[in-house]
C-alpha cells in the first residue's frame, strides 16, 4: 500500500515536474536587461519547432524491487506569432501526458497544457496560462506580467467543483523588468554561445514565484536518444532561492552541440527517484 501511495503521488505531479525541469534551462538565458534576441540571420529561429520527449521514472534505491517505468510524454511546440494588446506575441505550447506502466499502476491520468505568450523581440513574458488535469484535480491558472508597472497578477480557479471556485487572485509588486517564464528562458538559452565552465545566474518566474537560478556548462558528451545520436553539452543547474523542486533535487540537461542547441535529454533527481526525458521526435 505504501508503494502504491508513493507511485500515485509521483504520477499526480508528473506534469508539474515535467514543466519544472525546464525552469533550470533559463539559467544561461540572456541578461534581464537584454533588449533584443535573434538568431544568426535575424528574427526568432524556432518558429514551428515541435519537440516530443519520452519520459521514464527510475525508483529510489529503497524501492529496488521496482523496475524503471514509462511515466509519460512531454511536448514543446512554438506555434508562431499572434496579436496581444496591439502588439505581437510569440505563442509557445507545452503539454504533458501520463502513459505506460506508472500511469496504470497509479490509476491517475495526467493531461496538462500550458500556453505562453512572450515578446518575440526579447523573450520577456507577457502571460502564462495553465490547464491542469491530473485525475480528479482540475485547475486553471494564469500569470500576467505588467512590465511597465513591474508587477504580476496570478489567479487560479478550481474547476473540479460546481460552480468553479476562485482559489487565488493576487498581485505581486517589484518584479524584475524582464521576467521570463520557464520556456521563454529555454529559448533564450538556446541562442547563447556555450563553452565549458560557463556559469551564469538569472531570474525565472513560475506562477507568482521568482527564483534565481545558476547553471554551469560541464562538458561535451555523445548522447543516444530515440531521435538519434547527438554530441551535446552537459549542463548542471541549481536554484539559489529555494529548491528547483519541492523536495530539493538535482537537474541536468543536454543541449545538442550545434546551432539549434536542441534539448535532447534531461534528468531530474529527487527524493522520489529519478525522472529522465529523452527526445523522441523533432519537427522544424
Amino acid at each position: 500500500m505504501e508503494t502504491r501511495r508513493l507511485v500515485k503521488c509521483l504520477n499526480l505531479h508528473t506534469a508539474i515536474l515535467l514543466a519544472a525541469v525546464f525552469a533550470a534551462l533559463g539559467a544561461l538565458a540572456l541578461p534581464q536587461d537584454a533588449s533584443k534576441i535573434s538568431g544568426p540571420s535575424g528574427g526568432f529561429p524556432f518558429k514551428g519547432e515541435r519537440l516530443v520527449y519520452h519520459v521514464d521514472w527510475n525508483p529510489p534505491w529503497y524501492l529496488f524491487f521496482l523496475p524503471a517505468m514509462e511515466a509519460g510524454e512531454a511536448e514543446l511546440f512554438v506555434q508562431g506569432e499572434t496579436p496581444y494588446h496591439e502588439r505581437k506575441a510569440l505563442k509557445i505550447i507545452f503539454q504533458a501526458r501520463s502513459s505506460g506502466t506508472l500511469a496504470s499502476l497509479a490509476g491517475v491520468n495526467v493531461d496538462d497544457r500550458f500556453e505562453i505568450l512572450t515578446d518575440p523581440a526579447n523573450l520577456c513574458t507577457f502571460s502564462v496560462s495553465k490547464k491542469i488535469r491530473e485525475g480528479k484535480r482540475k485547475r486553471s491558472s494564469e500569470t500576467v506580467y505588467f512590465a511597465d508597472s513591474r508587477r504580476l497578477r496570478f489567479y487560479e480557479v478550481d474547476e473540479a467543483v460546481k460552480p468553479p471556485l476562485m482559489r487565488r487572485d493576487e498581485y505581486r509588486n517589484d518584479i524584475p523588468e524582464c521576467p521570463r517564464d520557464l520556456f521563454s528562458a529555454l529559448y533564450a538559452l538556446r541562442l547563447r554561445e556555450l563553452q565549458p565552465g560557463t556559469t551564469q545566474k538569472t531570474i525565472i518566474g513560475d506562477d507568482d514565484k521568482i527564483k534565481e537560478v545558476e547553471s554551469q556548462v560541464l562538458k561535451l558528451e555523445t548522447i543516444d536518444v530515440p531521435a538519434g545520436r547527438f554530441p551535446a553539452w552537459k549542463i548542471n543547474t541549481v536554484s539559489l532561492l529555494g529548491g528547483l523542486f519541492k523536495d530539493g533535487g538535482e537537474f541536468r540537461v543536454w543541449l545538442s552541440a550545434d546551432d539549434r542547441k536542441i534539448p535532447v535529454k534531461f534528468e531530474v533527481k529527487v527524493r522520489l527517484g529519478r525522472v529522465e526525458g529523452k527526445l523522441k521526435t523533432l519537427q522544424y
